[in-house]
């Protein structure tokens, strides 16, 4: 096994660490607006149009025959010549802002919780998550990997933990369908935002090489795993909360007790340092790539700011999220259906070893752009 290689197991915990995020504790409060019949509808809408989406990028992948991020891949496929050359710097550095964007949130919600738990310094709790995320990014994808196997389990065994405390108590979930299609659109939003491990994809494939169809297994499930994490946690709230609250595990610990509340609370940090990983290992990825410079600094400039940012008190946690939700949207929207196909045109590898067949059909990839545009919306659009 190579200094960058995965197994499928960690590869597949790669997609799970990097989707599991915040948004899957907000997904409830969307959800007894349209109730359960609403939430399983969405979710695998959701998922059929996320897992399309991601598999396109990994069978632009696959035809590139280079482990390449997304930025680099744009320069292959769309963005040529002068006005491309400033075109993809200008994504870049949009890109750069939406991932900062999201790293800033999981160190700030982490270390709020950390803060109240150990019942120390905001700051220093903060200090304290950074060092331990940052840390594990600075060895790279395989150590990364590694982390992300255990961080699933945890994920996995909390959720488990809640759901069994969870069952003395009475069902009394609305079922719907109901609400306003603002109101549907916003969960969907949020749904495919707990879904979204878009930029972990060149992760997965590079650390299982030449397995293709590896790839496009753990792929799809750790898309269903954070789907069905996703279900869990929504199905536990809207089944017995006297008030399904903004962050869900507020209400769930109030019906359970306070050790549910304590352990929500982990399970919060556990999903956003995996999140921070996974996302923090793209981006410096991403700016190594396009600048040159030595892995180390990338590691730094990929990591660092986001704390500093933090510090200088930019914004609340609730709006780098919704922030990082729409733009991560708009711009994957705009940039990865035309390189889909420029891939299936003109990628080096004619025989890739996997493709999405009759799924990658233009009315498919309609579909696909829909989805995303809709993601955006559901995104930005407010419920209050």
């Amino acid at each position: 096994m190579t200094e960058h290689s995965l197994t499928r197991w960690e590869a597949t915990s790669l997609m799970v660490g990097a989707g599991v995020g915040a948004g899957i504790m907000a997904v409830p409060f969307l959800a007894e607006r349209v109730g359960l019949i609403g939430l399983a509808v969405v979710l695998p809408v959701a998922w059929a149009a996320s897992s399309l989406i991601h598999l396109m990028l990994a069978e632009v992948l696959f035809r590139t025959g280079q482990d390449l991020q997304i930025v680099e891949l744009m320069r292959l496929y769309l963005l040529h010549g002068r006005i491309g050359h400033w075109l993809l710097w200008t994504v870049f550095v949009f890109l750069t802002i939406a991932f900062l964007a999201n790293l800033a949130a999981y160190v700030s919600g982490a270390g709020e919780i950390v803060a109240n738990l150990a019942g120390i310094d905001q700051h220093l709790a903060e200090g304290l998550v950074y060092v331990i995320s940052a840390s594990v990014v600075f060895f790279g994808l395989r150590a990364v990997g590694v982390a992300e196997r255990f961080g699933a389990l945890v994920l996995v065994g909390l959720v488990a933990a809640i759901g069994t405390g969870a069952l003395r108590l009475p069902f009394h979930a609305p079922v719907g369908p109901s609400g306003s299609a603002t109101q549907w659109l916003a969960l969907y939003g949020m749904v495919m935002y707990a879904l979204w491990t878009f930029y972990s994809v060149p992760q997965v494939v590079k650390g299982l090489g030449p397995d293709r169809r590896g790839a496009v297994r753990a792929i799809l499930l750790g898309l269903a795993i954070n789907g069905m994490l996703t279900a869990a946690v929504a199905v536990i709230a809207l089944g017995i909360s006297t008030e399904v609250t903004k962050v869900a595990i507020i209400g769930i610990s109030d019906r359970v007790g306070p050790w549910a509340g304590i352990t929500g609370s982990l399970f919060i940090v556990a999903a956003l340092v995996t999140s921070y990983w996974s996302v923090s290992l793209a981006l410096a990825d991403i700016l190594r790539e396009r600048t040159g410079i030595a892995g180390w600094a990338a590691w730094l400039l990929a990591t660092l700011p986001s704390l500093l940012i933090l510090w200088m008190g930019a914004w609340q946690f609730l709006e780098w999220l919704r922030l990082a939700a729409g733009a991560t949207a708009i711009v994957v929207a705009l940039i990865t259906i035309p390189m889909y196909r420029q891939a299936q045109r003109t990628g080096p590898v004619r025989e890739p070893g996997w493709t999405l067949g009759r799924w990658g059909k233009p009315a498919m990839l309609a579909l696909a752009l829909l989805s995303l545009i809709l993601m955006a919306v559901g995104s930005l659009v407010s419920i209050d």
